[in-house]
């Protein structure tokens, strides 16, 4: 049974506005500092979950004043979501609106309606910037279908079950998740550590140890130069200088101080020793006005930026710029195959290998291009990078708090274990095996996880469209309620 308009029986149209004055109380932190204030760091975005709370005496900033069963909104970023119902009474931040209840409508209801996705959407879309913000103001004219004041206690049961079910399976696949996290570092620490390939050193016991290596790359870097350099002045025809073969610069040598031992046949190597022989085989890409936000273009050659670099992992976010823009940044042009750091950010240092499928493309600031010598493992190269070992000896490297950055000099310091050739594809081999589980296992959990929250919103647009409870006709239409509040906010306004 329905009544004007489509909507269930008993219920009625209004907008936020028209059915909640916010409650707005200012109040001074230090002056209770021992209530609980609630600040957006403690609400969980798109549950109605609070994941705790601090004193009030340790806020300096003013605050809004809630009473228990007032619903706080949170009014930046609303994309995020953040929604709760304290059952106490406390302080929170003023970039929450305060929503109390009232005769037309409850609080465990009104939290569920705020974070169904018509609402979401709606709030999302009213405010841009770095720092988007709304007020109820622009919220106020959102239109919603209000139930009968029963009918609105039978939704919030009825959702509390259904929801709290629900987001114990989200805890137990995000358990899983975190599981999957913990094995994936736990391979890479393996295979740093040379005990992934073990039993694999134990059947080779006589291959050439990685130190022999390292000598040929050096050595094949040094005749690469010398022949540059005979090259250069030939063309010139000028006679090479006296003792010009002195004026090479060697690559960053190892620190060996505080460094554990290495597996039989093993060497340390810094990652600018294991560079490729050619200029700018690491370097990081242009600063400044030779590439800004304004340059970028819908299509053409890519530019690799921060986002891309996943946790040992290409991301494919999508930046581009001209054609005739590349030409003149060629000198930063990446390609399938190379490894690129981030050297801003958190994990660091982090990298990823470029796909073959990357087509024209240069790398941004604040990004390292970093092309190995042919000789050794570019996955394990990038595998080494990425283990939380060389992260903590790195850590000592980065400079910065808020903004955490690896410069190219100290990336060029930076040492991790190089394996004997045959070694370094066994151990290869081992981690990608490993990690094609991993990224199965991950997929069936992030499609699962996807699931859920299409889940959730499928519960709330039924429960807000009268299909997830029955009506019951003795309730007293929504839309006395809405008379009654009307006239309350007219006896209550200045004559």
């Amino acid at each position: 049974m329905s009544d004007v308009e489509g909507l269930p029986h008993g219920w009625a149209k209004t907008t936020l506005g028209d059915l909640i004055e916010p409650r707005r109380i200012k109040a001074d932190p230090q002056a209770t500092p021992t209530a609980k204030f609630v600040g957006l760091e403690h609400v969980e975005a798109h549950t109605t979950t609070l994941l705790g709370t601090t004193s009030a005496g340790a806020m300096k900033s003013s605050a809004s004043a809630f009473k228990r069963g007032d619903v706080l909104y949170g009014r930046l970023r609303p994309y995020l979501n953040k929604v709760y119902q304290p059952d106490f009474d406390g302080l929170c931040s003023g970039e929450f609106v305060v929503m109390p209840e009232n005769p037309a409508v409850s609080g465990a209801f009104l939290k569920h309606r705020l974070n169904a996705l018509d609402f979401v959407d709606f709030a999302s879309h009213l405010n841009t910037g770095d720092r988007p913000r709304v007020d109820f103001r622009q919220l106020s004219s959102f239109t919603l279908a209000l139930p009968p004041k029963d009918e609105q206690a039978r939704i919030a049961g009825r959702l509390a079950v259904l929801l709290d079910d629900l987001a114990t399976g989200i805890a137990a696949l995000q358990r899983c998740q975190e599981k999957l996290a913990r094995y994936r570092a736990s391979v890479l620490q393996a295979a740093v550590a040379g005990d992934l390939t073990a039993d694999w050193r134990k059947r080779h016991v006589d291959v050439e140890p990685a130190s022999k290596l390292l000598q040929r790359i050096l050595a094949e870097r040094r005749r690469r130069w010398e022949r540059e350099q005979q090259r250069a002045y030939a063309e010139k025809g000028r006679a090479l200088p006296k003792n010009w073969k002195a004026k090479y610069k060697e690559p960053v040598a190892v620190d060996h101080s505080g460094l554990p031992s290495l597996p039989t046949g093993w060497a340390w190597a810094t990652l600018d020793q294991l560079a490729a022989p050619e200029q700018y085989a690491m370097t990081d890409g242009p600063f400044g006005s030779n590439l800004k936000t304004s340059h970028y273009t819908s299509s053409g050659p890519r530019i690799i930026r921060l986002q891309n670099v996943g946790d040992g992992e290409f991301l494919d976010a999508d930046a581009h710029i001209s054609r005739d823009h590349f030409q003149a940044l060629k000198r930063y042009e990446v390609r399938p195959g190379d490894i690129v750091f981030a050297s801003l950010g958190t994990s660091l240092p982090r990298s990823c290998i470029l796909p073959d499928d990357i087509g024209p493309a240069i790398v941004k600031a604040d990004c390292v291009r970093f092309r190995p010598s042919a000789k050794v493992s570019i996955e394990c190269i990038n595998h080494f990078v990425n283990a939380s070992p060389t992260r903590q000896r790195a850590k000592r490297l980065i400079h910065g708090v808020g903004r955490p950055r690896l410069s190219l000099s100290s990336l060029r310091t930076v040492a991790i274990p190089l394996a004997p050739p045959a070694e370094q594809r066994t151990i290869a081999n081992a981690i990608r095996y490993r990690m094609d589980g991993i990224r199965k296992a991950e997929n069936t959990l992030a499609h699962q996880l996807h699931r859920a929250t299409r889940l959730r919103q499928s519960i709330l647009h039924q429960a807000f469209t009268g299909n997830l409870v029955a009506q019951d006709p003795n309730d007293e239409p929504a839309a006395r309620l809405l008379e009654r509040i009307a006239r309350q906010r007219k006896a209550r306004s200045p004559r």
